[in-house]
């Protein structure tokens, strides 16, 4: 049995949590909200050194704590020296925006654009510095249940911010928790992975798309340059990059449960308004 602390318990670390009991895990979670504790899963508040330091030293680890605005580690803030001791797998969960613009692999030098990309990239040389071993996954933009543009739409917000050319590049929770699963049990080991489902497309396309297919209002386009638009999302837009893995579809041998964004997309609305 895989012993698995999350650090963290926000979207991702739910899912994946569900998903590691469902394969056997002993799952524990660190967190500093301990909010609706689920069943079978041994939750630990953050500052609980003293419970805490043996269980991370000894355990499999994943942390999906995003970095201080200053782009120092919170986590290894606290808990470097047990990371340090650490003989099992690390996972430290980042971003894709470490990278610049253009096609980028696992092996593309990052060039952060912005200020999440560079705090992202300053918190992935903690956790390697903390521990060599430790693994960077790159993660693009997550969507699933609960959390997709199509939620903002049906409650009446049917902006979408367009841009002429720019591309998403996402990665639905399913898919990337049952990555996580497969590299924690099986003999995989890398420094680097991008994770992303290599299906590159417009946001607006996407959601043009659901509202054809269920004979919805179309979206309104709104330039990213409108003062409506935040500078944060403003910074978002302005990188085009199209994220892939050397490895995800070869050696690792991983088939996409939802490979293409806008049928999953679809199929996450149709659940909402009770679509068959």
């Amino acid at each position: 049995m895989i012993k698995l602390t999350i650090i963290g318990n926000g979207y991702t670390a739910r899912f994946l949590s569900k998903e590691a009991l469902q394969k056997g895990f002993k799952v524990s979670i660190i967190t500093r909200n301990i909010i609706k504790p689920k069943k079978n899963i041994h939750y630990f508040h953050f500052d609980d050194e003293m419970n805490l330091q043996k269980k991370i030293q000894d355990e499999s680890l994943i942390s999906t704590v995003p970095p201080n605005q200053d782009g120092t580690d919170p986590v290894i803030q606290k808990y470097k020296q047990a990371i340090s001791s650490n003989n099992k797998k690390i996972i430290y969960l980042s971003a894709t925006s470490v990278y610049g613009g253009g096609i980028v692999y696992e092996d593309t030098k990052p060039n952060p654009q912005n200020i999440r990309g560079k705090t992202r990239l300053k918190a992935e040389t903690e956790w390697l510095t903390a521990n060599n071993k430790s693994s960077i996954f790159r993660i693009s933009g997550i969507y699933g249940p609960g959390r997709h543009p199509m939620i903002k739409y049906l409650n009446g917000n049917d902006e979408v911010i367009v841009k002429s050319g720019h591309v998403s590049n996402r990665i639905n929770v399913e898919d990337l928790s049952a990555i996580i699963i497969k590299y924690l049990t099986e003999n995989y080991n890398y420094k680097y992975l991008n994770i992303s489902d290599d299906n590159k497309i417009q946001s607006y396309d996407a959601i043009k798309y659901v509202t054809e297919k269920l004979n919805l209002n179309l979206p309104k386009a709104i330039s990213y340059q409108s003062n409506k638009v935040s500078e944060a999302i403003k910074s978002f837009y302005e990188v085009d990059r199209v994220v892939k893995s050397k490895f995800i579809g070869n050696e690792f041998n991983y088939q996409f449960k939802n490979p293409d964004y806008k049928e999953a997309l679809l199929k996450l609305t149709k659940k909402l308004i009770k679509v068959t």
